[in-house]
């Protein structure tokens, strides 16, 4: 059976079309969340709802395709295959599968994180003019300036996808907790240097669960429904993965799948955190 064929059906999602050959869907809850997110911005006012639906929609889906689209054409330049991407309340998913091993993996890893930095470079370049149109200078500064209509609004945008970019990338890479792409990254080296699966596993698992529980912490501190979100999703996957420990089924696990060819391997799910 191909890879395309083993994707699980996605209940409440809709194709958005493809690019470079990669079937795109979009999950509706991603449009409940960020219905949610705008009534809470109601009570600083239209300008505010309008910055807000700006940057955690059409902003932020973009953001995360590209993500996602580096981690689908890294695993086709390692001979793997890719199945499609799905764009959700907590980011993004890419379905890939490749036997490349785990140097090759850590490429695909660490393809998604890498994106940021050319979109990055793209919104201090739109950031220049609008910077200059309300503060009279090209010494731009990543202060969130209050968003009144105009050039201010576009500065507003600006800051806000560029410290989408800088969070994005940093959460991904530097916090090594399964299924970021830090703790794929974690995996990946630890069996690269010779850890048995089983081993790597339960490393996996003991660096996830703290932080899973420290974002969580974090999350009903300040009161924000997509961090909570993001700290139980990855609870749950640490979950699983504990549950393929108990069961000895690590084989089949997505982490650790291993076979003849592309068709037999678990897909890759990929995750990143859109909203935190």
């Amino acid at each position: 059976m191909g890879l395309l064929e083993r994707i699980p059906h996605i209940p409440m999602s809709a194709p958005m079309g493809s690019v470079f050959g990669i079937p795109i869907r979009l999950h509706m809850m991603f449009l409940m969340v960020l219905g949610m997110q705008l009534m809470g911005a109601m009570y600083y006012g239209g300008q505010y709802v309008f910055l807000w639906f700006i940057l955690l929609g059409p902003v932020l889906l973009l953001t995360v395709l590209v993500h996602e689209l580096g981690h689908c054409l890294a695993a086709r330049s390692v001979g793997g295959e890719v199945s499609g991407i799905l764009l959700w309340p907590l980011g993004g998913m890419a379905f890939v599968g490749h036997t490349a091993g785990p140097k090759a993996d850590m490429w695909v890893a660490v393809a998604g994180p890498l994106t940021h930095v050319p979109m990055l470079g793209v919104w201090l370049l739109l950031l220049l003019p609008a910077f200059h149109a309300t503060a009279g200078s090209w010494a731009i500064n990543l202060a969130m300036p209050y968003p009144s209509w105009g050039w201010a609004m576009w500065r507003a945008i600006c800051v806000g996808a560029i410290w989408m970019n800088i969070t994005l990338f940093a959460f991904n890479l530097l916090v090594p907790a399964y299924p970021l792409d830090g703790g794929r990254l974690l995996v990946d080296g630890l069996l690269a240097m010779g850890v048995e699966p089983r081993r790597t596993a339960i490393i996996t698992v003991c660096v996830a669960l703290p932080l899973a529980g420290g974002i969580l912490a974090w999350g009903i501190i300040v009161f924000q429904m997509v961090t909570i979100m993001v700290a139980v999703f990855i609870l749950w996957s640490v979950f699983q993965l504990i549950q393929a420990i108990r069961n000895d089924t690590l084989a089949q696990h997505p982490l650790f799948a291993t076979s003849s060819g592309p068709e037999d391997t678990g897909p890759y799910f990929k995750f990143n955190s859109g909203g935190v």
